[in-house]
């Protein structure tokens, strides 16, 4: 009687067990966890009915086990387009084809995130939506300016299309009021490197004409310098010969007085101008060859000897 009652318990203790097991496994598979910065969107695949959303973080129960529960993050997502084959290649005013990095950071409207779903059920509005309008945004802002402005106003073009894109997602009617845009960062613009050549031999050429310019003017003020120079030395020698020439003359007029007085005579002008000729003329003889040569003057009166050297 014990041998066939064992078994008999032992049949009913594993009967418990597996409905104790499934009974937890239906509890466990009705319960979901949502985290931080997450909610929670309850589809009813049959029904086609939505309710939600769930804010996280929580540990809720399904009403059906059959509920599919969608986890949305609303934490800030950050898109990066940059580098070869991810940025953004557009065309300026000059049609010159640049390439921008960009990073944008967004984040999900918890309160809209249903409508967002009904619209995105693969969770694909960055795909299919939003990096389209980023793209399109940049290039309406960049057209606006020519290549050789880009740099310049590069502020003002992450300003532009930080507006272009905001505009863009309000009126977007599968992104309307679900996504914000927290910040768009511009970090850098890449010029094509035909285009960075051509620059600086602008930049080159530019500089060797201001070093042109430079020696030009260095040479004007030379010149200048040299001229002035000349010029002052031609003054000096001008007033030199000028002194020299009244002190000859008045040295003239001197011996010509003293002339007149020891021979009482009167010069009239013909004799004035003979004598200061031949008395020039033999001092500058006088100088040439280093003697003392004399003028001879004689009259009824007496005579006299007048040396062209004066000193020793």
């Amino acid at each position: 009687m014990s041998l066939v009652r064992f078994p008999r318990r032992l049949a009913a203790f594993v009967i418990l067990l597996i409905i104790a097991l499934t009974s937890l496994g239906l509890i466990a598979a009705n319960i979901y966890t949502i985290g931080v910065s997450q909610v929670g969107i309850l589809v009813n695949p049959y029904s086609g009915d939505f309710s939600g959303p769930v804010a996280g973080p929580t540990l809720a129960w399904k009403s059906v086990p059959w509920v599919n529960v969608v986890i949305v993050s609303t934490a800030v997502q950050t898109i990066q387009m940059v580098g070869p084959g991810n940025n953004i290649n557009v065309l300026t005013r000059d049609n010159l084809n640049v390439s921008l990095d960009v990073t944008i950071r967004y984040q999900v409207m918890a309160t809209n995130v249903i409508t967002l779903y009904k619209h995105y059920p693969a969770l694909s509005w960055e795909d299919n939506t939003l990096v389209p309008l980023i793209r399109s945004s940049v290039r309406d802002v960049v057209a606006n300016y020519t290549a050789d402005e880009l740099q310049a106003v590069r502020a003002q073009i992450q300003a532009g299309v930080e507006n272009k894109l905001t505009t863009s997602l309000a009126t977007e009617p599968s992104l309307a009021n679900d996504i914000q845009l927290v910040e768009l960062n511009l970090r850098d613009i890449v010029l094509p490197n035909s285009f960075l050549a051509a620059i600086q031999a602008k930049l080159n050429a530019q500089q060797q004409l201001l070093q042109a310019q430079f020696q030009a003017q260095q040479l004007i003020v030379t010149a200048l310098g040299q001229r002035n120079a000349t010029i002052i030395a031609a003054q000096a020698q001008a007033n030199a010969t000028l002194i020299q020439a009244l002190a000859n003359a008045q040295s003239i007029s001197e011996i010509i007085s003293q002339v007149e007085t020891q021979t009482g005579t009167t010069w009239n002008s013909t004799q004035v101008a003979a004598f200061t000729n031949m008395y020039t003329e033999l001092q500058l003889l006088s100088k040439l060859t280093g003697q003392n040569l004399y003028i001879f003057v004689g009259s009824p009166n007496g005579s006299l000897i007048i040396p062209t050297k004066s000193g020793p």
